[in-house]
């Protein structure tokens, strides 16, 4: 069993991860770990993973195409 620290850091709430469970979850600094229930609700499956070291503005891109329609409809 893996045990995490539960932090506030301003006003975002922070899960702080040993390496060894940076390592089970295949994880980096820096990336972002999708998360969702198990089928019986009782824990959590990693899903996906994104990376932003590779390419500094795909963070942003990403961003900008999740709410290109947003931004279409405010711009109109």
């Amino acid at each position: 069993m893996i045990a995490l620290k539960v932090e506030k850091i301003g006003d975002q709430i922070a899960l702080v991860l040993t390496q060894e469970a940076l390592e089970v979850l295949n994880a980096e600094v820096g990336g972002v770990l999708h998360l969702e229930p198990s089928a019986d609700g009782a824990t959590l499956v990693a899903v996906t993973q994104e990376v932003w070291v590779d390419d500094p503005h795909a963070r942003g891109r990403a961003f900008l195409k999740r709410y290109n329609r947003t931004f279409e409809r405010l711009g109109s």
